[in-house]
C-alpha cells in the first residue's frame, strides 16, 4: 500500500511541476499581467512630431474626408496631427490637451475641439466648422 502512495505522491508532484512550467512559459494565458503596451503612433506621423520616436497612438479618427490622429511622445506630450484622408496636403502636427470631456488643440487663430462623437473647428473664436468622428483603430 505505501508503494500506492508514493507513486500517487510523484504524480501529484509532477503535474504541480509541469504546470509551473507551462505558466512560466507564457502559454498559460491567465499569467498575463497586462502590463501590454500602448500602439504605437504610426511612423510617418510619429516622424513628424517633436521628439515623436517611441510616441504612443492615443486615439484616432476619420471624418468625411479627414483624419485624425492623437499620439503621446515618450516625454509625455499630447499631439493633435490633423490631414486631410486622400494626402492631397501634408498633415500638420499640433500640440494638444486632454479635456474633461475630450481633446483640444491650436494652431494660432484655429482652434480644434474633439467632444463626444465630433470635431469643432474655431477661427478666433468663431465656430467655422464641425463634423462627426468615427474612431480609426489603426491609421496607415
Amino acid at each position: 500500500m505505501s508503494g500506492c502512495i508514493g507513486v500517487f505522491f510523484v504524480l501529484v508532484l509532477l503535474g504541480l511541476v509541469s504546470r509551473g512550467c507551462a505558466d512560466s512559459s507564457g502559454s498559460g494565458g491567465s499569467s498575463d499581467t497586462g502590463t501590454r503596451s500602448a500602439p504605437s503612433c504610426p511612423d510617418r506621423i510619429a516622424a513628424e512630431l517633436p521628439d515623436g520616436d517611441g510616441a504612443e497612438l492615443v486615439q484616432a479618427f476619420r471624418t468625411k474626408n479627414k483624419q485624425i490622429t492623437l499620439c503621446r511622445t515618450s516625454a509625455g506630450s499630447l499631439y493633435y496631427y490633423g490631414e486631410f484622408s486622400d494626402g492631397r496636403e501634408k498633415g500638420i502636427a499640433m500640440e494638444a490637451e486632454t479635456t474633461s470631456d475630450g481633446y483640444e488643440a491650436r494652431n494660432g487663430e484655429y482652434r480644434y475641439v474633439i467632444h463626444g462623437s465630433a470635431v469643432t473647428v474655431y477661427e478666433s473664436g468663431r465656430r467655422i466648422g464641425r463634423e462627426q468622428l468615427a474612431p480609426e483603430p489603426s491609421p496607415s
